[in-house]
């Protein structure tokens, strides 16, 4: 058995089943290097307690150059079962180097989907899970979508594999109190493309933080800070802005804070996880089961109505029920170990 990475949100997510999948299995763990640093040891090791046994340091995004980069060491292996997560173009690399071997794809985080051939994620995700003999859905609402449609392999609901681990970390790490952070803030997290790269959309943010009567921390990534500076854009007043943070770091941010603002998918589960109500940035989201939940609700950045009053709505809402399950490494491992034998 064979199971394959190539992103830090995957590395955080395989940090519990990893450790599970080499104690229960004869088990190989890549990472492509399509995220690519060469302090990559701290997150794998130090931080995380996981090791791949191959690291390609690809450095590229590109899938065709991904999957040639790994079919010769998948063709020395020969894994039986190649285990591949969420939506990623390592992901997709790997599921179409595992098929050019004849290896059976088991598909981690399934049946996720924004309805929108828009998003770049939404064909690689559809894509795998028709490739995939066994799939495994993070919420009940996934599998639900699984069932509609034309999937040969056999649905799983077992949960998001980040709910362990986010409550895990979230658990044992502290709160340290730091100078630049107010007792009562949001947090905000931009990074995606459509926001990042687009100064209309985020003039359009910027327009409308400035009307939220709130303070706003907010971790700066480095393609959403090119971006302004590129284009000359200035954040309000009440926005504080601070250097990127580490996972654990961010949970202790998150955990302090009344409210999040994300375009991170990854951000939309963690939130509902530790009970924060989020508002995502984006005209869709592939976390319909936090929206249904109403822990979490749609605000793109060409809305005409007012943030602060959908902040103010928010704040107001409880939230009971965790969609994502817990001890889900554990309950996959189990069940991997009763298909294959």
């Amino acid at each position: 058995m064979l199971t394959v990475a190539g992103t830090r949100p995957e590395i955080i997510k395989l940090a519990d089943i990893i450790p599970l999948l080499s104690r229960n299995f004869e088990h190989v763990f890549v990472y492509t290097g399509q995220h690519y640093s060469p302090n990559m040891k701290d997150i794998f090791f130090d931080d995380l307690g996981i090791m791949p046994d191959y690291d390609f340091k690809c450095n590229v995004s590109d899938i065709s150059t991904l999957k040639e980069r790994m079919v010769p060491t998948l063709q020395q292996i020969n894994p039986e079962y190649v285990i591949v997560y969420g939506d990623t173009n390592s992901s997709m690399a790997a599921a179409l180097a595992a098929e050019q071997i004849n290896s059976k794809i088991i598909h981690i985080e399934a049946g996720v989907r924004d309805f929108d051939y828009a998003v770049p994620e939404e064909p690689l995700r559809i894509k795998i899970d028709e490739m995939s003999k066994y799939l495994f859905a993070p919420s009940q609402f996934c599998a639900t979508v699984l069932t509609y449609e034309n999937i040969s392999g056999r649905i799983f609901f077992t949960g998001n594999l980040i709910s362990d681990v986010c409550r895990r970390l979230s658990k044992n790490s502290k709160n340290i109190p730091k100078d630049d952070i107010p007792e009562e803030y949001l947090l905000l997290t931009i990074h995606r493309p459509e926001n990042a790269d687009n100064p209309h959309n985020l003039k359009l943010l910027c327009s409308h933080l400035k009307n939220v009567q709130y303070k706003v921390v907010f971790p700066v990534h480095p393609r959403t800070k090119q971006g302004l500076l590129r284009h000359n854009i200035q954040l309000p007043s009440n926005v504080i802005t601070i250097e990127p943070v580490g996972y654990a770091d961010f949970l202790n941010l998150l955990k302090g804070c009344r409210l999040v603002l994300t375009d991170s998918g990854g951000v939309q589960e963690e939130a509902v996880i530790l009970r924060k109500p989020c508002i995502t940035l984006r005209h869709t989201s592939a976390r319909w089961e936090t929206i249904l939940l109403r822990a979490n609700i749609l605000f793109p950045p060409d809305r005409e109505d007012s943030l602060q009053d959908i902040v103010e709505t928010m704040l107001a809402t409880k939230i009971n029920r965790n969609p994502y399950g817990e001890d889900v490494a554990i309950k996959t491992v189990e069940i991997l170990k009763e298909l294959i034998v």
